[in-house]
């Protein structure tokens, strides 16, 4: 009986140096820690809806954490969750948010973002073209109403007047322009319901909403910014192992090919090729 209970003395003190559950047959090897959370909250902007919900449901089906989104405008977002201070992961549109991030204290300031996907800024037009316009010198014409974004809360909109004084036509062109929107969507909206006629957005809109609009590609010597979409982990996070492997998943083979299913382009050197004016 002795050499009984010695031996069972010895496998329990084997269970807790290497950090096993005895009680638990399931237990697994990763350490309490590592185990995937049930829930994580994602703030992201409302441009990258179809991709992002694709991933979260990819990724719940293979881990069993479900993935609350909450999505609106890259500032938008972000501010919603530093006043709320809640969220596990913030996915910027653009690079100049993540900096606003770190700034803010909502991003660790020496965390290195990780890059998810590449956007092309673009012409967009009404569905069959209606106005027949081909390129930048087209938005010229009398009559075209033409809406951008705001530089304040996108890069698209600091990117269309640098694109249009490269091409030296912003004077001839500023007169057309009689909207200016918060957030790049808006500009389908405003195609679609016929209130403009071309406005700039990025290429994968193409992709994502055909039946809307038409793109025509900016000529590479033009283009003077591409966005970057980045994610990183919240410092409200109280899950920021399982945060950190949604992120990896995000930027995995896997995640990778759900946001080139919705146009976007996920290769850095891909990318840089339509941006030659700078």
């Amino acid at each position: 009986m002795k050499k009984f209970i010695s031996v069972v003395i010895v496998i329990i003190g084997l269970a807790v140096l290497c950090g096993c559950d005895v009680s638990d047959p399931k237990t697994k090897s990763t350490t309490q820690a590592d185990t995937y959370a049930s829930e994580l909250l994602v703030f992201a902007a409302t441009g990258t809806k179809a991709p992002m919900d694709a991933a979260a449901a990819a990724f719940e089906e293979k881990y069993g954490t479900k993935i609350v989104l909450n999505y609106g405008g890259g500032g938008e977002v972000l501010s919603n969750m530093i006043l709320s201070k809640q969220g596990d992961v913030y996915v910027s549109p653009e690079q100049r948010f993540m900096n606003s991030a770190k700034q803010q204290g909502a991003v660790g300031i020496d965390t290195a973002p990780s890059s998810l996907a590449y956007m092309i800024p673009v012409l967009a037009v009404q569905k069959g073209n209606p106005l027949n316009i081909q390129n930048l010198a087209d938005l010229s014409a009398s009559g075209v109403k033409i809406a951008i974004g705001n530089p304040d809360t996108t890069l698209l909109g600091e990117a269309a007047p640098e694109i249009l004084q490269k091409a030296g036509l912003y004077e001839s062109v500023k007169g057309n322009i009689v909207a200016n929107v918060p957030q790049v969507n808006a500009i389908v909206t405003y195609l679609k319901t016929k209130q403009i006629d071309a406005g700039f957005a990025w290429h994968y809109f193409g992709v994502t909403n055909p039946d809307d609009i038409d793109i025509i590609w900016i000529p590479a010597e033009y283009v003077t910014a591409i966005g970057e979409l980045q994610a990183a982990v919240a410092t409200y996070s109280k899950e920021a192992w399982t945060a950190q492997q949604f992120i990896k998943f995000l930027s995995s083979s896997d995640g990778q090919a759900i946001f080139k299913q919705y146009g976007y382009i996920v290769d850095q050197t891909e990318a840089n090729q339509y941006r030659k004016g700078n």
